[in-house]
């Protein structure tokens, strides 16, 4: 049997907004400045992390014993 291997991938986007009173204020104005510059072509500060999500009983060894 195949199995298809799945990533569990992490962005996380900085962007700095200003002009705005609350946290869901700035989040919108964030995610609008991102979508700007994506539209835009620009290249947007990122961080990345990737992990392989596994099968337990398939891949991981429990107590020392592969099942």
């Amino acid at each position: 049997m195949k199995t298809t291997t799945q990533w569990l991938v992490t962005l996380t986007f900085r962007v700095t907004v200003s002009g705005v009173q609350s946290k869901d204020d700035s989040v919108a104005a964030g995610l609008e400045q991102l979508r700007q510059s994506l539209n835009r072509g620009e290249e947007v500060p990122m961080e990345a992390s990737v992990r392989r999500i596994t099968n337990l009983v398939e891949d991981e060894p429990i107590f020392g014993v592969k099942w």
